[in-house]
């Protein structure tokens, strides 16, 4: 007759045992949470160059119907002056474009003719719109609050936009009513004005918050749009810069703004992602352009028509 053979007792983990699992856990975790938030960050670029080229396909619709690009803003000045004051209405080219991104009711709910702080605009100008927001720019989807130079509120509920047309190089506040590139006052460039090619002419760029506001709505007259605060440059500009941006050089200005320069302004291209921006070029592509960039491409990309030759492989 066998006897019962007694039950081993069970051997719990000692200290130093769980405190090496709990190690091997977290080195697992560090070694995979850098590569979780780079896909993560790879599919929100992706996405932003996405809106991107809805947004260039909607300007190529425009030009089919008009024969030319959307204005960069619309607006009447106070005197002939080319600095003059503008007097509004100020809608930008991405308000142009609304029915061309199926946005047709809210074409409906628009009167260009009015002011963008008219009550009969709040509709339009408090939409917010996903395909101008990159999933990217902190606080994308906040209203704009903005002020004019004495510090009176002008408009509190501007919806944000994180693309801004390219103007060309020339200094957006000092040339409102004529610059280099496709987008300014009052412009109507079409393909016919590009004779750079438009392969290789800007079009649109990105402008993250961090850096300073942007809109798709247009132009606040009288207002002043500044860097972020939390941004180590402090830098003003009129409003316009709000749907446009620039590259440089300029008559003031001798160098040139690269994608992501740690010294932008609130008229620059600017965007988190890691190394560079989204830019859509004037034939409806998309580009990735990298802030190591040779500033004297990125400058000739700017121009519609500079004649400086630029090839594809340059950038």
């Amino acid at each position: 007759m066998r006897l019962p053979v007694p039950p081993r007792p069970r051997r719990a983990f000692t200290l130093i045992e769980l405190l090496v699992v709990i190690a091997i856990i977290a080195v697992l975790i560090a070694l995979l949470l850098p590569a979780v938030q780079s896909a993560r960050e790879a599919a929100r670029r992706m996405q932003c160059a996405n809106n991107l080229k809805q947004i260039g396909l909607a300007m190529h619709a425009y030009h089919a119907s008009y024969e030319t690009f959307p204005p960069g803003y619309i607006t009447g000045v106070e005197s002939p002056a080319p600095n003059s004051p503008e007097t509004g209405p100020g809608w930008g080219w991405g308000a142009m474009l609304l029915s061309d991104l199926e946005q047709r009711s809210l074409t409906g709910a628009a009167n260009f003719s009015l002011p963008i702080t008219a009550p009969g605009s709040r509709t339009v100008r408090t939409t917010s719109l996903s395909v101008f927001l990159c999933p990217s720019s902190t606080g994308a989807d906040g209203p704009i609050l903005l002020k004019d130079a004495a510090g009176a509120t002008l408009v509190a509920d501007l919806s944000p936009g994180q693309y801004v047309g390219s103007a060309g190089q020339w200094e957006i506040e000092e040339f409102p009513a004529h610059n280099n590139g496709l987008f300014y006052r009052n412009s109507r460039n079409g393909v016919r004005d590009v004779t750079d090619g438009t392969s290789t002419t800007l079009m649109a760029g990105e402008r993250s918050r961090n850096v300073a506001d942007a809109t798709w709505v247009g132009v606040i007259p009288y207002s002043r749009v500044c860097t972020n605060p939390r941004w180590p440059v402090q830098d003003c500009e009129t409003a316009n810069v709000m749907v446009l941006g620039h590259t440089g050089p300029s008559p003031d200005q001798r160098w040139v703004d690269v994608p992501n320069y740690k010294g932008a302004g609130a008229d620059d291209f600017w965007s988190l992602h890691r190394g560079g921006c989204n830019f859509l070029f004037a034939d409806g592509s998309v580009r990735f352009l990298k802030e190591t960039i040779d500033p004297r491409i990125f400058s000739f990309l700017a121009t519609r028509a500079g004649g400086e030759v630029v090839s594809s492989d340059q950038f």
